[in-house]
């Protein structure tokens, strides 16, 4: 940086009479010459003040800059000329500033202020790095054209690309900055940025000492950005990053106290680089002395006794000291279980609570929970806003915060899952706005939701062994969901926009094929509040199937399977045991027409009626239908019909028709199923989900037996097409072909069991997406003797899910069978050979759905 000058000149007193000796007689005036005393200040009056090497700048800005003035008084010396360099020398524009006297006349003193201008920036390039790369470092750095180029803008430009690269884990990275003239635009520069990022530095070691009450193993678990280099590690790289660093280093120390240790500290640690590849953490933990809960006093509480606060509380004196577990159960935990929900879900919102540290006496910490309740407050008014599609009766039915009604934070919880369970908000944009007003006792709630796509084109495919020749066959599936309609705008012409929604009723047409074989039509309509008062829904369908032997399905040449149905359903919300109960009812007309098809084992010829009703009980608290990350959902599935047998007067089954048998079916089926859904991690993105499923299918009349139709069958992705309206449960189980672990027939009962780990990769409305690895476990039994719950085959693998809004959810998994398939339960007899089974090892299969829970029980 070049030296800034003040230069006055200033011609001593001394010097001129020595001016004056040199003159001759008739010279005129002398111009040049000041008489400056530095012990007696002198004032002088500016002139005209003149700015030179500046000539891209506006003079009277950089004169107004200085503050210098012409026509005002200054003192020389003094420390107005002081205060104009700095000014000048502040707006950092400038690389030398000198102001000095060029002459004075008659006590006017004439200044000039003398500038060197920086460089300006006219333009930038990297060099050394791809051009996707170039795009994210531009973000980095804030370098434009125009920019004064000082030593710090490059020296901070070097530091950002720097550090950008080695949170990346390029440790090595090397930057440099060539400055060239840039001839076309006068004062101007141009800066070629070379980076040469090297090779990625990994974590080689990661050390820690001094922990004797934490395992190592958790310290390294809780550190969740920086990780030790190991073969198996794919998901979270072992790059270091300064920021990733600290912040695990945070949360490594809070594990000690946890323990009691909240005194503990790192007592040093060190990060240095071993080779060109690899760096070695060497942290070093001083753990201190245990710590323990001591005596907890509360003052303040009148609503709840000391007593009963302390069994919510549920810490004892002599507990390991465990700062987090205190703030859970006074503030907010995730089973409810906190003395601030205590207050706030019984309407004290102005409840507070400060918990003090008075003493501590030989490593016991005794506490003060000091408690101001306040008064109740009630729901005043309830705010709706950003609902630009749904109508607000159709949200304000499912919130359970009324006017009037006393302030309940469990009520607001249970609303936003209420509403998150429609399917029309963006779960993730869910805003509650509690709006006190500590003058009258009330408050208002607003609840700001954030509109999302709920209807959907839907798209089912799946490749299976669906036909009666066993061969693999394409199933496609083309259906339009509205989830949000509105029946009574549907004649109003400003309501199709596209189409009349807002009133949360549900219309689904679907078509299936695969061509030759298989052709299904079926369409539903939901009301979910029939009346508009209570939560109870109406649902009506109806259903065609033709599944043919491989003709054309028409009416001259058609051999198979016709089926046509129609049912209606009723629902509603129950109270007891609690209102995460609903029950649905549903009675059901199906008819069967068989032709010439071997499908149903001795039935190949004739007509069934299925008249039936069935009886659903369903308890379902999961916090999100795409992806839930806490709750469970079980469920209880009853169908029956009626037991015909007892009144058709047949009393020998055997010597009648397979058309009399079976012209009206008679059986009864239950189904128990339940999946739970545990975060692993404080962030809940990490889903560990359990799930088990039981089903048995009876009869009335032994001599009348088992009806061909409902039966189980199990194997494949489940997504064959056909399905229940088939006839056929087709149950899936992944690792294996489709169908392949049950008899021909179908048997009358399954078990089956899953566990399911996911981790999202984005939660985003418009593309959720997240992969899973499985392990499942399941098989069917032709009877009650040879039912054994342990007796499954096992499969294993890994998949991915995508939800977008549009198409519903899409799946693709590969499964690992672990265990033979047994020929005979094929309906193969013992040597015989079965070209489409596997029955000599292990199986590998790849499933692609399309839809949410198809094929599970």
């Amino acid at each position: 940086m070049r030296q800034t000058t003040l230069r006055l000149l200033l011609v001593c007193g001394m010097i001129l009479p020595m001016l004056a000796a040199f003159a001759q007689p008739g010279d005129g005036p002398v111009t040049v010459g000041l008489n400056i005393d530095y012990k007696t200040p002198q004032e002088y009056t500016l002139g005209p003040i003149r700015v030179e090497g500046a000539d891209n700048y506006d003079h009277n800005a950089i004169r107004l800059i200085a503050g210098l003035r012409q026509g005002s008084q200054i003192t020389l010396p003094g420390d107005k000329i002081t205060k104009a360099v700095k000014n000048l020398w502040a707006e950092g524009i400038f690389s030398d500033v000198e102001i000095y006297a060029e002459k004075e006349v008659a006590g006017v003193i004439y200044m000039v202020i003398k500038l060197a201008p920086r460089p300006k920036l006219s333009r930038f390039r990297f060099e050394g790095l791809p051009r996707r790369e170039v795009d994210k470092v531009r973000e980095e750095i804030s370098l434009f054209s125009g920019k004064t180029i000082t030593e710090n803008l490059v020296f901070a430009t070097k530091s950002k690309i720097r550090g950008y690269f080695r949170e990346k884990g390029y440790y090595n990275v090397d930057v440099n900055i060539r400055r060239v003239q840039d001839t076309l635009i006068n004062g101007s520069e141009i800066f070629y940025i070379n980076v040469d990022k090297g090779e990625k530095v990994k974590i080689g070691e990661l050390s820690i000492e001094g922990n004797s009450s934490v395992p190592t193993w958790k310290l390294r678990l809780a550190m969740k950005d920086t990780k030790q280099k190991a073969f198996w590690r794919f998901f979270k790289r072992s790059k270091f990053s300064q920021s990733a660093y600290k912040r695990d280093k945070e949360a490594m120390m809070a594990k000690f106290t946890k323990v009691g240790l909240r005194d503990a500290e790192i007592a040093f640690d060190t990060v240095y680089q071993v080779d060109s590849k690899n760096l070695t953490i060497n942290i070093k933990i001083d753990e201190g002395e245990k710590y323990y809960f001591g005596d907890i006093e509360w003052i303040g509480n009148t609503k709840f006794r000391s007593t009963f606060l302390d069994t919510v509380l549920g810490i004892q004196k002599g507990d390991l000291y465990n700062k987090e577990l205190l703030e859970q159960r006074l503030f907010m935990s995730q089973d409810g279980r906190n003395i601030s929900s205590l207050y706030r879900d019984r309407g004290y919102l102005f409840f507070n609570l400060i918990p003090v540290e008075v003493s501590v006496e030989n490593h016991m910490i005794n506490y003060q929970m000091r408690i101001i309740e306040g008064k109740e407050a009630r729901v005043k008014r309830v705010i709706i806003s950003g609902n630009t599609k749904t109508n607000d009766y159709v949200i304000r039915r499912e919130i359970r915060t009324k006017p009037g009604d006393l302030f309940n934070q469990n009520d607001i919880i249970r609303t936003q899952r209420e509403l998150a369970q429609l399917g029309y908000f963006n779960e993730q944009a869910f805003q509650i706005n509690p709006i006190p007003n500590p003058a009258d006792g009330t408050v208002d709630i607003e609840y700001v939701v954030e509109e999302k796509s709920s209807d959907q084109i839907e798209l089912s495919g799946g490749y299976g062994g669906t036909g009666i020749d066993g061969r693999g066959r394409i199933i496609g599936t083309l259906g339009l969901t509205f989830n949000n309609f509105s029946t009574k705008n549907f004649f109003k012409k400003g309501a199709w926009a596209p189409l009349p929604g807002g009133d949360g009723q549900r219309i689904s047409i679907r078509a299936q094929t695969n061509g030759r074989f298989f052709r299904g039509y079926n369409v539903s309509f939901t009301e979910p509040w029939l009346g508009g008062k209570k939560p109870n829904s109406l649902t009506v369908w109806g259903v065609w199937n033709l599944i043919g032997n491989g003709f054309a399905p028409t009416s001259d040449q058609f051999e198979g399977l016709r089926i046509g149905g129609t049912g209606i359903g009723f629902g509603r919300r129950k109270k007891f045991p609690d209102d995460y109960f609903t029950v649905n009812y549903e009675l059901s007309y199906q008819q069967y027409f068989v032709k010439d098809s071997p499908q149903f084992g001795l039935f190949t010829n004739g007509y069934a009626n299925d008249f039936a009703f069935k009886y659903t009980l369903i308890r379902s608290s999961v916090t999100s239908q795409i992806y839930p990350q806490g709750g469970s959902t079980m469920r209880f599935v009853g169908k029956a019909t009626l037991p015909y047998s007892q009144w058709d007067g047949i009393d020998d089954y055997s010597s009648v028709t397979e058309q009399e048998r079976y012209n009206w079916l008679e059986y009864y089926k239950l189904k128990l199923t339940g999946e739970w859904y545990f975060p692993l991690t404080a962030d809940k993105k990490l889903i560990l989900m359990p799930r088990f499923g039981f089903g048995f299918m009876g009869f009335y009349n032994e001599g009348k037996g088992l009806t061909p139709f409902e039966r189980f069958y199990m194997g494949g992705s489940g997504l064959t097409g056909v399905n229940q309206i088939g006839g056929q449960e087709i149950i899936a189980m992944r690792g294996y072909p489709d169908r392949s672990m049950s008899s021909d027939a179908g048997d009358p009962l399954i078990a089956k069991y899953t566990l399911e780990l996911r981790y999202p990769i984005s939660l985003n409305p418009s593309a959720t997406f997240f992969v899973l690895g499985f392990a499942e476990a399941g098989n069917t039994f032709p009877t009650f003797r040879d039912f054994d719950p342990f007796n499954v085959k096992r499969a294993a693998g890994v998949g991915v899910r995508v939800f977008l809004p549009m198409f519903g959810m899409l799946g693709l998994d590969y499964g690992w069978g672990f265990d033979r398939l047994d020929p005979w339960s094929q309906g193969f007899a013992v040597g015989e050979v079965n070209n489409n089974i596997n029955t000599k090892g292990y199986h590998t299969q790849l499933n692609f759905t399309i839809g949410m829970n198809l094929g599970e029980l």
